[in-house]
């Protein structure tokens, strides 16, 4: 075997990070952003040193260098953000996927793409097999944010909708490809599984990318004619599996499902799943060479994202929400206000009694440029579009990280690295398959660097660990501040008066402040208190943090003008 052609074993991790952190809420919570990094760091440094030549291509450097930049972009935002703690876990999340895109780098070559592609088509089958496994064995229960959808483990519906559409374009590219019929059967039968999880979910924004993706896939294809063939292929066991999943109910919590209606889901996306793979196995797709027309399949998926823009944009709240995002914008149009601080332009909006509470905008590239302005956008664009330059050489990878793109600006998986890991790995192998074998360019020293890089990374990743901030919670830095709002209801059994004497009577005093200070964020956390007392009082804690966080930058200025008079004395007394 061709040692150049040796699929590396950590060229698996990837994929494996997508199935772990799936399994553990998509990874929305940081504490999975500490072995998650750690992970890619350490593949990363491993890879480097290991690796007999080092080769990196331009195209790839290019990439690793957009990462960084907005990694380093989210960190510089940190000067002028109104809350600091939000704009450290958007740049810890940001360094997961910075080490991330080094890792792949490092790893994926040309004649392995096709490995990392099935593998992560594994990963996400295996996480939608199970999540469908658990949907429908356990009881039906009724969630506050999703209903009776199909949302876990990630915890979204959405962000599941949106892994499963990735799913569904790479098991339909890896099909028409196949050279064996059995590799063509195991990866045309997860369509089923995967379009009844789609249905499930009833996810719109999902439904809308897959078919985006699909068209950029044919689109970007010099012979149309397999992918066409298979999507014929796998179109009716799907369709019936969905048709039966579609009239369960399961996923209507306004509607009661009829007797045994999981098991009938099951059995019904079971049997087309054997349906298809065994149709697969016997026809094979067609080979006859097909040029599509380009400039209708181009206009046809910019006519879809307006389609998807304007129908996602005028349903609530995610109207309100691009609302709140373009007008923070307009107040903030260079740099933007600071990374994570769109949950305080919400809060400040006044709608949270109307349209709820929200921490993201609900669209990657709104939030960015609310967040980190056009700056922020511009590098945001490259980073995600470099792997696009060579679609046309890479059709299956470049349609499955379309949807991606596409579902990051209707919904906010930015904020699930599960899905945004998934379609990385897709986007690494469409630069490969594109750039080409590259030369060994990289030295002795260039090797170190990478190393280096890698170990910077997973140190900041590992540091996260005794972090205590949350997605979301403002900790207020002093109770006395929110109590003094003289709001009465508070489940704080002492007064500002008693809290302020007994902090000065020693350590006892100092623990039963710590108790009323717990006992408050957690009221505050779970909504124990009255509708009027919790806006009330998370008013008072978002002012808190906002003057609290300006400190350092007066302080800064204090410092730059001090030491400019102390320039302008010592060149008189040169003069003199």
């Amino acid at each position: 075997m061709n040692v150049a052609r040796r699929v590396h074993p950590l060229l698996l991790l990837p994929p494996a990070l997508v199935v772990a952190l799936s399994l553990d809420q998509g990874g929305f919570d940081p504490s999975t952003w500490v072995w998650s990094g750690a992970l890619a760091a350490w593949a990363a440094a491993t890879g480097a040193v290991t690796a007999r030549e080092l080769r990196l291509s331009r195209v790839a450097l290019a990439w690793l260098a957009s990462a960084c930049a907005v990694l380093g972009c989210i960190a510089f935002s940190w000067l002028w953000s109104d809350r600091r703690a939000q704009t450290l876990l958007e740049l810890r999340r940001t360094a997961v996927y910075a080490a991330a895109v080094l890792a792949l780098v490092v790893l994926v070559r040309r004649a392995n793409g096709r490995h990392l592609l099935v593998s992560t088509h594994g990963a996400i089958t295996a996480v939608v097999v199970y999540a469908l496994a658990r949907y429908l064995t356990e009881t039906r229960a009724f969630d506050t944010f999703e209903g009776t959808l199909l949302a876990q483990p990630l915890g979204y519906a959405n962000a599941l909708g949106a892994l499963a559409a990735v799913g569904i374009v790479l098991g339909i590219g890896l099909a028409a490809q196949a050279p064996a019929a059995l590799e063509r059967a195991a990866a045309a039968a997860s369509a089923p599984v995967l379009v009844t999880a789609l249905l499930l979910t009833s996810s719109r924004g999902a439904a809308v990318a897959l078919a985006i993706g699909l068209v950029t896939t044919v689109a970007c294809a010099d012979d149309a004619a397999p992918l066409l063939g298979t999507a014929l292929l796998v179109a009716p066991g799907s369709a019936i599996a969905a048709i039966v999943a579609a009239t369960s109910h399961l996923s209507d919590g306004n509607a009661k499902p009829y007797d045994h209606a999981a098991f009938f889901v099951g059995a019904a996306a079971a049997a087309c799943t054997i349906g298809t793979a065994i149709a697969a196995a016997h026809v094979s797709p067609a080979t006859r060479s097909q040029r599509t027309l380009r400039r209708t399949l181009v206009a046809a998926v910019a006519i879809g994202v307006i389609a998807a823009g304007v129908a996602s944009g005028l349903t609530e709240p995610r109207r309100s929400l691009w609302g709140v995002a373009w007008h923070q914008f307009e107040a903030n149009i260079p740099f933007g206000s600071g990374a994570g601080t769109f949950a305080l332009a919400w809060a400040r909006s006044g709608l949270i009694e109307t349209r709820g509470g929200a921490l993201d905008a609900h669209s990657l590239y709104l939030e960015t440029l609310a967040e980190l302005g056009l700056v922020g956008l511009v590098l945001v664009f490259v980073f995600l579009a470099l792997p696009l330059t060579y679609a046309r050489r890479a059709p299956v990878a470049a349609g499955a990280y379309v949807v991606v793109l596409v579902h990051a600006g209707l919904d906010w998986d930015w904020e699930m690295p599960a899905v945004m890991l998934a379609g990385l790995c897709c986007g690494a192998v469409a630069l490969a398959q594109g750039a080409g074998e590259p030369r060994p360019v990289i030295t002795t020293r260039g090797r170190a660097v990478v190393v280096v890089v890698a170990l910077v990374l997973g140190a900041a990743s590992i540091a996260g660990a005794r972090s205590s901030s949350e997605p979301g919670v403002v900790r207020p830095r002093s109770v006395a501040v929110v109590l003094g709002a003289r709001v009465a209801g508070l489940p704080v059994p002492v007064t500002l008066p008693m809290l302020r004497l007994r902090s000065r009577l020693g350590r006892a005093g100092r623990e039963r402040v710590a108790v009323a200070e717990v006992r408050l964020q957690r009221a505050v956390r779970h909504g124990d208190l009255h509708p009027r007392v919790l806006l009330r009082v998370r008013a008072m804690a978002d002012l808190n943090a906002v003057l609290l966080a300006r400190r350092p930058v007066l302080t800064a200025r204090r410092a730059v003008l001090a030491a400019r008079r102390a320039v302008l004395a010592a060149r008189g007394l040169v003069l003199m």
